[in-house]
């Protein structure tokens, strides 16, 4: 007795592809009861290819893509296909013919659509009735073309249930077209299996949000935990910080102190230094005066001597006896003169070598006095540092000021804050803090993490500037 033909069609877009491979290859947890594990090893499929079904679909779309067909993520790619023997006929047949049977269909489809554009052909004998899963692109002959809505279209689909049952009945099969009804039971089931897939899917996706609700309250936790460990560690920061102010304000305050002591002496011993100096200078000038004036009036008496002895004319006849006493009487005159110069001249020495003197210590002070200034550039140096460190703890401030304003921003549940995340919080307010007090010295960064906080911060301070530049053209030029 001739049986009823059995096969439905479904359309299916390239998102859908997967779905239809776990079904058709019994991927993951298998939840059919309809289904008998021990006879899976008895499936086979018609097309042997070593290519997933859906990285064979994506790969035949890519191509036909290539040809001047429109393939879109709205395309319909694969039609799927359920050809099915009934129970009652299947218990009939012997194995070979059910192959023969089901291999004619898939010779059909491979006729009317190409061999290469049937991408799969997968018989299951592990349920209680068996049919076959055939996979077919619908491609237009006519243009070789991807075009659902010609190639499998509402009449071509009722052609092939024309077609598809006498083509059997060539091959020696007793098969009739179906009138309708078991059609319809057997779509009933086609969409029993969906409905059952959907049902997967929906378990699925409450099991995925009851651990993602899990791994929410965990994330809550956490952040809460984070938040209180922040906080402590920013009252510590706070206090270390503060401490650390302290003390520099402290250490500064003595330096400073110690230094306007040091100055106060240093200004006492120029000043002292200075007055001596000028009085030294004083006595030393007039006396070179006087020494100079003396010189002066005892060399006019010298040279006058020197001239009156060059203007006596000796006469060669002379008597013995009173060439000694003219020349003794020369001699007591020169000895009394000379003696006399002597004394000046042994005073100016005298005066000289005080004058030398002088002019020595005059230098030793001047070297002194170039002491004290390069000790008055090192007290300018500590005024300077002084101020760097007034700086330094103006900016440790807003380093504070600008990871209170962040933190304050953990409120919001959905923020987590990891360790590497505050470094980098701190890297980017200071690089603020350092805009903000003008530092041109190079500020000093813990480790990567702050200086990628600390670019992040440049980078958005640079952007910043370029469209304050584009929208005030005048001030560019």
């Amino acid at each position: 007795m001739a049986f009823d033909f059995s096969w439905n069609t479904q359309k299916n877009y390239l998102k859908d592809v997967k779905g239809k491979e776990r079904e058709q290859e019994r991927q993951g947890k298998i939840k059919n009861k309809m289904i008998d594990p021990t006879r899976t090893h008895l499936n086979y499929d018609f097309v042997k290819s070593e290519i997933s079904l859906y990285k064979r679909v994506k790969d035949r779309s890519e191509y036909l893509k290539s040809q001047g067909s429109k393939v879109q993520s709205n395309s319909v790619v694969m039609n799927s296909n359920i050809i099915t023997i009934p129970k009652e006929e299947a218990v009939k047949m012997t194995d070979d013919e059910q192959k023969r049977y089901f291999k004619s269909c898939y010779e059909y489809f491979c006729d009317r659509y190409g061999t290469e554009n049937v991408m799969s052909a997968k018989v299951h004998l592990d349920e209680t009735t068996p049919h076959m899963h055939l996979h077919f692109m619908p491609v237009n002959k006519e243009n070789g073309k991807l075009q659902a809505r010609i190639a499998i279209s509402p009449k071509v689909v009722r052609e092939i249930h024309r077609e598809l049952p006498l083509f059997l009945q060539e091959r020696g099969f007793d098969v009739v077209q179906a009138s309708g009804k078991k059609t319809n039971e057997k779509l009933s089931i086609h969409e029993f299996k969906a409905r059952e897939e959907m049902r997967k899917q929906v378990r699925e996706l409450k099991s995925e949000a009851q651990q993602l609700e899990n791994e929410s309250a965990i994330l809550r936790s956490e952040i809460r935990t984070q938040k209180m460990q922040a906080n402590e560690g920013l009252k510590r920061f706070e206090k270390d910080m503060g401490e650390q102010i302290k003390t520099v304000r402290d250490n500064a305050k003595q330096e400073v102190a110690m230094i306007r002591e040091e100055m106060s002496r240093f200004e006492y011993d120029i000043n002292r230094h200075r007055e001596r100096l000028i009085l030294d200078t004083e006595d030393v000038s007039k006396e070179l005066e006087s020494t100079k004036k003396d010189l002066d009036h005892y060399g006019k008496q010298l040279q006058e001597r020197i001239d009156s002895l060059k203007e006596l004319e000796f006469d060669q006849r002379i008597d013995l006896d009173v060439k000694p006493n003219l020349l003794t009487k020369k001699v007591t005159m020169a000895n009394e003169t000379f003696e006399e110069l002597k004394k000046r001249a042994e005073s100016a020495e005298k005066m000289q070598r005080a004058l030398r003197a002088s002019e020595k210590e005059n230098k030793a002070l001047k070297e002194s006095n170039q002491s004290k200034d390069k000790e008055l550039n090192e007290l300018r140096g500590l005024r300077i540092e002084n101020r760097k460190l007034q700086r330094e703890v103006e900016f440790f401030k807003q380093i504070i000021e600008k990871i209170k304003a962040f933190m304050t921003q953990l409120v919001k549940p959905e923020l987590r804050l990891a360790p590497q995340q505050m470094e980098q919080v701190v890297g980017y307010a200071k690089f603020q803090a350092k805009d903000r007090l003008g530092r041109d010295q190079d500020v000093e960064l813990q480790n990567e993490f702050e200086k990628k906080g600390f670019d992040k911060a440049k980078n958005d301070f640079e952007e910043q500037q370029k469209e304050l530049r584009k929208d005030s053209p005048d001030m560019e030029r």
